[in-house]
């Protein structure tokens, strides 16, 4: 299990909003606040009104917040942080996959109002539920980026648990991940199951560069020398004998890191075997995206109103080697790149040229919920390679992006994908 604190979050994405504790206050109700507070032994006064209107209790609860000391401010910041970035459906689904007791989570969570309250109710009642599913929700926030790869070991054996294996693993890895000339690198392996999708996840924390910070106190400025921790996961399906790994450094960290997981936790040698991951065939894109005849989606069930090419990259195939960007306005009204390209560049149009696309954005357009309200856009954001943004997306949104792409046969689904899903 991921030992306390030591899960870093990762800085918010361009285009995110930056945590603050008022979007906290404004969706968790007093109820599962006052449970939250009184977990952390923070006096309430008697006159506090727990029963205030939303607004008023939001400001309220706020204005209190404010006037503790400022270690528990910075306590408690901290952990609604935590709370806050699990408060979104990836975050529950990795909640769902940490339980080992998914049942009783699954009956409190239909009684609460949304994400943000299911995710502080977890804090409070099940807290190693909830380390354990920021280190799962961490790991699948890297999947099917550059940092990830997927390999096969053909090794269908149980991990072990056994403390004395797990030490074997740590030393191994530090020595592995050292600079040959220094000190050797502190590390620490945590072992946690993932319950809904079958996979033992293998956290590893590696002492990265020492940091010599500058940072605020009470008292002014001082500099402080941390020792921060690298984070690298493996992930194994026992099932498959297949091994998603997730960490900066390529190769030469990738393959130590399955090889020395399957030595010291399956007690086998093995020699991985890439597995091709799944490409985006995005020359398919260059005749349009009409839907095939053999196609069961119904856009109009949908509530598309259209569908365009709105971005493309395109490499060309003889040398010199050189990208072009083709792109149109975000307007619903604007024509697609297709378009564009094939009117100012006619007979010299990129897309019938010796060009491939490496990387589309796709715009989806959906009809407005309410008359004069605008209709909400859905961008698909693929390239060659096969990464995408479809593990960023809500759960209904990337199904019907993934059907989208395999009816214009843009991706198909692989052997090993249909064999973790059986």
């Amino acid at each position: 299990m991921a030992a306390p604190g030591i899960v870093r979050l990762k800085k918010e994405k361009k285009g995110m909003t930056a945590f603050n504790p008022r979007h906290l206050a404004r969706q968790v109700p007093a109820t599962t606040w006052q449970a939250y507070l009184s977990s952390r032994s923070i006096a309430i006064p008697e006159s506090f009104d727990w029963n205030a209107e939303e607004k008023a209790f939001s400001d309220a609860l706020i204005a209190l917040l404010e006037e503790l000391e400022p270690d528990q401010q910075a306590l408690l910041h901290a952990e609604l942080r935590h709370v806050y970035a699990l408060a979104t459906q990836k975050g529950i689904d990795a909640i769902l996959n940490a339980s080992d007791n998914d049942v009783a989570i699954r009956e409190d969570f239909g009684q609460l109002r949304n994400h943000a309250e299911r995710a502080m109710w977890v804090l409070v009642n099940w807290p190693q539920t909830f380390m354990t599913a920021e280190a799962l929700l961490q790991f699948d926030l890297g999947v099917g980026k550059r940092s990830w790869k997927r390999q096969a070991i053909k090794v269908t054996e149980p991990v072990s648990r056994e403390a004395a294996d797990i030490e074997g693993l740590q030393a191994a890895l530090s020595e592995v991940l050292s600079k040959r000339k220094g000190p050797r690198r502190a590390c620490h392996v945590d072992v946690c199951d993932r319950h809904l999708d079958g996979g033992v996840q293998i956290s590893v924390y590696v002492e990265d560069d020492p940091n010599d910070l500058v940072e605020f106190v009470e008292e002014g400025m001082r500099r402080r020398t941390t020792r921060p921790a690298t984070n690298l996961a493996l992930v194994y399906f026992p099932a498959s004998g297949i091994v998603d790994t997730v960490g900066r450094g390529g190769a030469k960290v990738h393959q130590p890191l399955v090889t020395l997981f399957a030595r010291h936790l399956l007690k086998q040698e093995v020699k991985p075997e890439a597995v091709k991951q799944p490409m985006f065939y995005l020359n398919r894109l260059r005749h349009g995206l009409d839907l095939p005849e053999d196609s069961d989606i119904d856009l109009a069930a949908h509530g598309i109103d259209r569908i365009r090419l709105r971005r493309a990259r395109l490499r060309s195939t003889r040398a010199p080697i050189c990208d072009f960007w083709v792109g149109v306005p975000a307007d619903q009204a604007e024509h697609c790149v297709l378009a564009a390209s094939s009117a100012h560049l006619k007979d010299h149009d990129l897309f019938r040229g010796p060009f491939n696309i490496v990387e589309a954005l796709i715009s989806i357009y959906f009809a407005p919920a309410e008359v004069g309200k605008r209709g909400r856009v859905l961008n698909i954001d693929i390239k060659q390679s096969g990464i995408s943004n479809l593990q960023d997306m809500a759960e209904e949104d990337a199904k019907l992006a993934e059907r989208l792409l395999r009816a214009w046969r843009v991706s198909e689904p692989t052997e090993v994908e249909l064999a973790l899903v059986a």
